[in-house]
């Protein structure tokens, strides 16, 4: 279920053949995956300078090629800075190049003499139409991977075959691998009802099948908002809440998670009767999500041994946390400046 080399001979025959043949559209899709080039811009040589497109790619590329880099997206939190190199802390922000919430000019992006663009995300036709646009305006080709949890390994895959570093691509892809097929389903027989707080007042939430939820869905829980309208995140009442009865609320908000605590009307809720409020640990970037990234296999850890330490030790789960802090940021952990939360 999780081998990543299965369609790897395909995906880079069809991505190079559109580096080396300009007669062939601009865009070449994998046939296996939802990773695409676009080629407006030339490609002809490893890239060495990159360019990442927003807070997903950040991740990806922060642990594949960090010297690589040439910007980031994300405007990185003064605790987060401790866990990533100087090189990565002194990167200048950018913001994000593509979609609604892009922030980036391309004076600016032009400027950075990049060579290649790289993006994460779910290939849709807005998502598609703005990289496009932006390939088009700078005139560099933009790389884009499925963003979806299920394919961190493949992200790492493509990725590193592309810029010619399959070594530490296949080391960050086998403890991705390893992760998502440790954690997988591991709580589906529980019947467990959950609820993602979001926001400072917890009313915001995201429904089943939304990317925000992924962490949530891979393990196997129930999401209590499954079906409560068609966007994937929504506000609810506490009325509503009260119907639900979720037997546990995680959130990623500090000011929500004290909230619940004192609250009397949260208290109404068996989740904060029975202390299954579950504050997801935060550095250097959010565990469960914001942004969906491969920072959610730390999130999977987690939550696998909050939920089945039976299962999923606390030396297994450290084990992995450790494995993946020194892999991915190069950062050491120990006993003693691990997440409390954990």
């Amino acid at each position: 279920m999780f081998t990543i080399n299965q369609h790897r001979r395909r995906f880079i025959k069809t991505l190079f053949v559109g580096f080396s043949c300009l007669s062939l559209p601009s865009i070449v899709f994998s046939q296996s995956t939802q990773s695409l080039i676009i080629r407006t811009g030339i490609l002809n040589k490893i890239p060495q300078r990159i360019l990442s497109a927003g807070f997903v790619s950040d991740l990806l590329l922060i642990a594949l090629c960090p010297e690589k880099m040439v910007g980031i997206a994300t405007e990185l939190k003064t605790d987060s800075k401790k866990f990533l190199s100087e090189q990565i802390q002194n990167l200048p922000h950018i913001g994000r190049i593509a979609g609604r919430a892009s922030t980036a000019p391309v004076e600016k992006i032009v400027n950075l003499n990049a060579d290649l663009i790289v993006d994460a995300g779910n290939v849709s036709e807005t998502f598609l139409s703005s990289a496009k646009k932006i390939s088009k305006q700078t005139q560099l080709p933009y790389f884009i991977v499925s963003g979806k949890l299920t394919d961190s390994a493949q992200q790492f895959t493509q990725l590193g075959e592309l810029l010619q570093q399959p070594t530490r691509a296949k080391a960050l892809a086998d403890l991705s691998d390893e992760i998502l097929t440790k954690t997988y389903q591991l709580c589906a027989t529980d019947n467990l009802n959950v609820y993602l707080a979001r926001g400072a007042d917890g009313l915001e939430t995201a429904l089943k099948g939304a990317i925000h939820t992924e962490v949530l869905d891979w393990l196997g829980l129930q999401n209590v908002a499954n079906g409560a309208g068609e966007k994937k995140l929504a506000r609810v009442s506490m009325e509503q809440l009260l119907q639900w009865q979720p037997d546990l609320i995680l959130t990623q908000d500090t000011n929500f998670y004290q909230h619940s605590q004192q609250h009397a009307l949260w208290q109404n809720l068996t989740a904060v009767k029975n202390q299954r409020v579950f504050l997801a640990p935060s550095l250097p970037f959010n565990w469960l999500d914001s942004p969906p990234g491969v920072n959610r296999l730390l999130g999977c850890v987690w939550l696998a041994y909050k939920l089945k330490p039976t299962v999923l030790s606390q030396q297994n789960a450290y084990d992995l946390v450790q494995r993946y802090f020194r892999l991915f940021y190069g950062y050491e952990i120990s006993s003693n400046n691990t997440s409390p939360h954990f």
